[in-house]
């Protein structure tokens, strides 16, 4: 249950910030403005953010810890 909450979190961040980003890009852009592009970098980012705490949460000991040394 911890993993859910982090990835919620993260997501939640991630999703506010890129939509604050896509709002402060242009001069007196509202909310209602924004383009089907940046609604799309929102979701992509928010997804992202998401999938990466679970992946990384979710990943084989070998796979998140080993260090390759050649």
């Amino acid at each position: 249950m911890q993993y859910y909450v982090k990835a919620v979190y993260a997501g939640l961040v991630t999703g506010l910030g890129s939509l604050l980003a896509a709002i402060q890009a242009g001069t007196g852009v509202e909310i209602g403005d924004l383009g089907s592009a940046s609604w799309i970098t929102v979701g992509l980012a928010t997804l992202l953010a998401v999938g990466g705490v679970l992946g990384l949460q979710s990943a084989p000991a070998s796979v998140s810890t080993s260090v390759r040394t050649n």
